[in-house]
């Protein structure tokens, strides 16, 4: 008896000196536009592993379907959700979270260089390139349109599409303008442009601060949070590690750009350039703040329906991530 006593303590010892089942979380990202940039690099650089989780990563075609993945149950975590589209689903009442502010509007309204049309105004009446419907981009550039120069939404044609294609139509004179992100604009030095304005300086007006407009933010499945109470704060330290990464180290940046989008050379170092202007890991009071405002810019507009509750925008696994190294 003696004997199976001190065997079965061994047994326990051994068993609970073995490593805890790292938790899994999959992670969706579109596989274009900004969302590329980082997704590939957080993929590239194994950064949640390095936090003990299982990661998987699922990357969609189009920039609204990592959110609806997410309604759906598919995917616990999206990088750089369209804020607009995520503002939606929260108001909504959709069991998920928003708990990161991670891409900023670094987009440009732009003409073709020899364009007849030289200031924002003489935008009315005409067709303007932007992403798709549902997407933060389009409410944001209608955003600007109607608040700062008076139009209403029948006063400009908006005409959808990815960056590369409304940068094509630009060319073929098949649209008078486009909102461009600056990352788009950067890879296309062959295409003469001319800038009527800045994102940035004209959300400013709409709200009468400095902060840059939200574009993407990081969206969790409520469900997995409760499932793994501690994997809420890893999976933000793992984000906060590759944005920290990514602006000390442009050229792994552009290494993960090259091997996941096949990018040539150049395009992926002008890309990785800019890391450090469109990306940020944040929620921090004033984030919150300006995704709260900027809400309610999209409701006066249209673009949002409903109220957003205070329990969408959940600081909680943010702040906790700051004590993990």
């Amino acid at each position: 008896m003696k004997r199976l006593a001190l065997l079965a303590a061994a047994v326990a010892i051994g068993l609970s000196s073995l490593p805890a089942e790292a938790a899994k979380v999959r992670i969706g990202y579109w596989s274009s536009g900004v969302s590329l940039g980082f997704g590939s690099f957080l993929e590239a650089g194994k950064f949640m592993e390095k936090q003990g989780l299982e990661a998987e990563f699922v990357k969609f075609p189009d920039v609204n379907a990592p959110t609806k993945a997410m309604a759906a149950g598919a995917i616990d975590f999206a990088i750089g959700a369209s804020a607009g589209s995520a503002f939606s689903v929260a108001a909504d009442g959709l069991p998920v979270t928003i708990v990161l502010a991670t891409q900023v509007a670094d987009l440009d309204f732009v003409v073709m260089a020899d364009s007849p049309i030289t200031k924002m105004e003489e935008l009315k009446g005409k067709k303007i390139g932007m992403s798709p419907s549902g997407s933060a981009t389009a409410a944001i550039s209608a955003a600007i349109l109607i608040k700062n120069y008076g139009m209403t939404a029948s006063d400009f044609e908006a005409v959808p599409g990815a960056d590369p294609r409304l940068a094509q139509f630009l060319v073929q004179k098949n649209i008078d303008a486009a909102a461009l992100r600056t990352v788009t604009i950067a890879l296309l030095p062959d295409v003469k442009l001319r800038k009527l304005a800045s994102f940035r300086g004209e959300w400013a007006k709409v709200t009468g601060k400095e902060a840059p407009p939200v574009l993407g933010v990081g969206l969790m499945r409520n469900a997995w949070m409760k499932e793994n109470p501690e994997g809420a704060a890893k999976v933000i330290a793992g984000m906060r590690g590759a944005y920290e990464a990514g602006k000390a180290d442009k050229a792994a940046v552009a290494k993960a750009l090259m091997a996941a989008g096949n990018i040539p050379e150049a395009d992926a170092k002008a890309y990785a350039a800019l890391w450090d202007g469109i990306y940020t890991v944040s929620m921090e009071p004033a984030d919150i703040a300006s995704m709260k405002a900027e809400f309610e810019v999209f409701k006066s507009v249209g673009a949002v329906k409903g109220d957003l509750p205070d329990a969408a925008l959940d600081p909680a696994p943010y702040q906790a991530s700051k004590a993990i190294k």
